[in-house]
């Protein structure tokens, strides 16, 4: 019995650690896709996959099977990691911030410089005896410039943050970089600055992309001859007077066949001071410190598969470089400026005599792949400096010996070497990695993220990113305006968009008029009768204005009525129901009312014209017909009689009314006993045939409605052009004018606003996603109509508000309004009598 429970209890223990060994087996990754960026990079890495499966026993447990992607930029490899069609790339600081900040990519690995630093220096280069006139960062005004590519951290991050805070660069577009740095610069080289990214709204000039010299297409793009930092060394030597390179770059070129000729003397280095000194000085010439380049990868990884990348990488850095091997236990530090330890560096290691070291596994024996014109003969490697001369022992593990077996005797065929860290023999630098690089260091989990990598050098990345005008105050009017407004904050903060929106709650529109006048608010939306009132009694105007369906910033104000109910026609609406946006507004009471009083159909009673409706209509809902800021006469709760909103809600002039606003006319007419709606002409299409899911519209369609002509006949919804009360302006966002107009912080929320639209501007997106011109279900035309298809600015000669809103509405206004233009007309009158008493003095 007891030996049956033993063998038993072995079964288990058996079963268990088998079961146990599958799982991990299955949990262990085993491929890793490399995405390069470009044709040499790709081959080089091809290179890489043959040394790794001919030296495959050497990386015992953390082999991965390499496969190579190739792309053409680092933002298309972002975007496939991102999209997880590729695991790992490498980038550069500045594009590492891109990667995480909108892509969720994760640095995992660092390079490591000679000496053990990782960071490098910014400097700006010269051409000795040449800018003679600069004396002063600001005298590199109108100089030709080379960049590596827009994006780059010190080759355009660094030097763009220094010159807007030393070299009196002014900040043109506080969300674009390329127009300031092309209003400061003479014709350059900028590869990458009419690319989506830096180029949203389409609007850049060429004037960065005139000393690039790529052919068409790929002109200014990253196939340009002076892309990347050896492409900006090339445009300083052929083209420009100054380029912004790394510390390591001169040296590195004049190393290669082409420029071996060349001097160090050749160049200088600016200083910020304006002096200059030798390449050699770079320390005391810097214009900031930057990290090294990061292996990235998606954050979605798990940290197993990251961990085992970082394994992999450091056998690959340990094999095919001249690394050392470092134990398990030994600790390696990634990310910052601060995080080596020069103890750890170990350069005693180094066996620089060994010149009997006969390691087939070090040297290089790969067929490469016939299409790969990089590959050269197995016994030659013209470029290779280490031959014979550098290597360390400690790379490989115990097992691994350097001397030659016996039994080779002379028949071994030396193998030619590989190294992760040269690139010269495929025709161009730093592929893969950098060339300076001598290892990679693997960066703590703790601290991947692009902000504890990038450290200090962030500043300069939202430096550049700052803005004159600190913030824009967006003025609503309701709850839901506000929870909307919050969310467009969010997204545009998520885009890093300035000026900083702010968002404020009033309880009118009259209080947000008074609030942006006295400079606690900058903007607001207002309707076309709002746009009438700022512009009168505050001095508001208008500077952008929204575009429906027509092209142009108007629509047509129309009479709606259900096809059922063929008795009310627009000639003869007495004792009707009467649905409306609210009260001034100018498709739901100025251009209606306008209409029936000039007409005769209803009696003026002076200039009472909410007596006038409320004497006409039976019942009607036209939010703010009670409220004191908008009614001075009378309140008559016939005019609120259809309203639906409860509590204080009850008949607000704002979206806390259900049948406030064009929609809201409409559901008065769809559900709440209206006979006839004023509303503007897509209202109705946008709310039926199923298009807004909210119970009351779900069994409305387009031939349920119809149109009421002035004629008295009717029409059919899509013939709005025939059969309409007239065209009006549409609705417009105002800002302070008069004496407290400032052009600046014009010119800042006109460019927010349109980026903001050019980000999220769009109509169809998921539930994760904000849109400027659609309201969440329940509610409509929240700040922005849901109609509205763009901004677009209004001309500087069309801001004042009459002048915007044209003759026909200022007429209309004034049949419905006595006391319309009444601060002119008062005026005038004071005009007209100074005169009289003037000319009886003289009689």
């Amino acid at each position: 019995m007891a030996r049956l429970l033993l063998i038993c209890l072995l079964s288990a223990v058996y079963l268990t650690t088998t079961y146990a060994q599958h799982h991990y087996a299955e949990d262990k990754i085993s491929n890793i896709i490399w995405c390069t960026k470009g044709q040499e990079e790709q081959y080089k890495c091809q290179n890489l996959t043959v040394a790794i499966e001919r030296d495959r026993a050497l990386f015992d447990d953390v082999f991965l099977n390499l496969t190579c992607l190739m792309a053409y930029s680092a933002d298309e490899c972002i975007h496939l990691l991102d999209r997880e069609k590729a695991h790992i790339t490498t980038l550069d600081a500045g594009d590492v911030f891109t990667a995480g900040r909108y892509n969720s990519l994760i640095p995992i690995m660092q390079e490591k410089l000679e000496g053990g630093f990782l960071d490098y220096h910014s400097v700006a280069v010269i051409k000795k005896n040449t800018l003679t006139d600069v004396t002063d960062l600001r005298q590199l005004r109108q100089k030709r410039a080379c960049f590596p590519w827009v994006g780059s951290l010190a080759g355009w991050i660094v030097p763009i943050y220094t010159l807007q805070h030393n070299g009196g660069m002014e900040v043109v577009d506080c969300n674009n970089q390329v127009k300031t740095a092309a209003n400061y610069f003479n014709s350059s080289c900028a590869v990458h600055s009419l690319i989506d990214r830096y180029n949203p709204i389409g609007d850049n000039s060429d004037k960065l992309c005139a000393l690039c010299t790529g052919k068409i297409p790929g002109r200014c793009s990253s196939t340009d001859p002076y892309f990347g930092y050896d492409g900006a060394f090339r445009c300083l030597l052929e083209a420009g007077e100054v380029a912004f390179l790394r510390h390591s770059t001169v040296s590195e070129m004049l190393q290669t066949s082409e420029f071996k000729k060349l001097s160090p003397d050749t160049f200088q280095l600016l200083c910020r001071d304006g002096s200059r000194v030798p390449i050699s000085d770079y320390r005391q010439c810097s214009w900031g410190q930057i990290p090294s380049d990061a292996i990235v990868t998606s954050s979605a990884r798990s940290f197993k598969e990251r961990n085992q990348y970082q394994q992999f990488l450091k056998r690959v850095s340990e094999l095919y470089s001249d690394a050392i091997r470092e134990e398990p236990n030994q600790p390696q530090t990634g990310g910052g400026y601060n995080a080596y330890n020069g103890n750890n560096y170990n350069d005693q290691n180094r066996n620089y005599n060994d010149q009997s070291r006969n390691n087939p596994y070090d040297n290089f024996n790969s067929q490469y792949d016939n299409n790969n014109p990089y590959t050269r003969n197995q016994n030659q490697n013209q470029y290779d400096r280490f031959d014979g001369s550098i290597y360390r022992n400690e790379r490989l593990d115990s097992s691994f010996t350097t001397e030659r077996s016996a039994l080779e005797g002379n028949t071994s065929v030396p193998y030619e070497k590989f190294r992760i860290f040269e690139s010269r023999r495929y025709g161009k630098s730093n592929l893969l990695f950098q060339d300076a690089a001598r290892t990679l260091v693997s960066i703590p989990e703790d601290d991947q993220s692009f902000t504890k990598y990038l450290q200090r050098a962030i500043d300069y990345i939202y430096g550049i990113r700052e803005c004159p005008v600190p913030a824009m105050t967006l003025c609503v009017t309701s709850e839901p305006e506000l929870e909307k407004c919050i969310k467009m904050r969010t997204a545009l903060k998520a885009q890093i968009l300035k000026p900083e929106l702010i968002c404020k709650k009033m309880h009118s529109h009259i209080n947000c008029m008074q609030l942006i006048q006295s400079g606690k608010a900058d903007i607001s939306v207002f309707d076309a009768g709002d746009v009438y009132t700022a512009g009168l009694n505050y001095d508001l105007i208008p500077f952008m204005s929204e575009v429906y369906n027509l092209g142009e910033p108007e629509y047509y104000v129309v009479a709606v009525a259900k096809e059922e109910d063929p008795d009310t026609e627009l000639t003869y609406l007495k004792g009707k129901y009467t649905c409306h946006t609210g009260i001034n507004t100018a498709a739901g009471w100025t251009y209606p009312m306008a209409f029936l009083l000039s007409n005769g159909w209803i009696r003026p009673y002076g200039c009472d014209s909410i007596r006038a409706a409320a004497e006409y209509f039976t019942k009607s809902c036209v939010p703010g017909a009670i409220s004191s800021e908008y009614n001075t006469g009378v309140p008559y709760d016939s005019m609120c009689d259809l309203c639906h909103g409860t509590s204080y809600r009850y008949c607000r002039r704002d979206a806390s009314e259900d049948y406030y606003g064009h929609t809201g006319a409409f559901r008065c007419l769809v559900e709440g006993g209206g006979h006839v709606a004023f509303m503007k002409h897509t209202t109705v299409m946008e709310s039926t045939g199923g298009k807004r899911k909210e119970w009351w519209a779900r069994n409305a369609l387009n031939d349920d409605f119809e149109l009421l002509c002035t004629d008295g006949t009717r029409a059919e919804l899509q013939d709005y052009k025939r059969c309409n009360l007239g065209k009006v302006k549409a609705n417009a966002v105002v800002t302070r004018g008069g004496v407290n107009y400032n052009e600046t912080q014009l010119h800042a929320y006109i460019n927010l606003l349109t980026y903001a639209q050019q980000l999220y501007g769009r109509k169809d997106v998921d539930a994760f996603s904000f849109s400027m011109f659609s309201s969440p279900i329940g509610h409509y035309d929240l700040i922005f109509q849901d109609a509205t298809r763009q901004l677009q600015v209004i001309p500087p000669n069309e801001r004042r508000y009459d002048t915007y809103l044209g003759g026909n509405y200022m007429r209309a206004r004034r049949i419905t309004d006595c006391y319309a233009s009444a601060t002119q007309f008062t005026f005038s009158t004071f005009l007209l009598l100074a005169s009289a008493f003037a000319l009886r003095i003289l009689l």
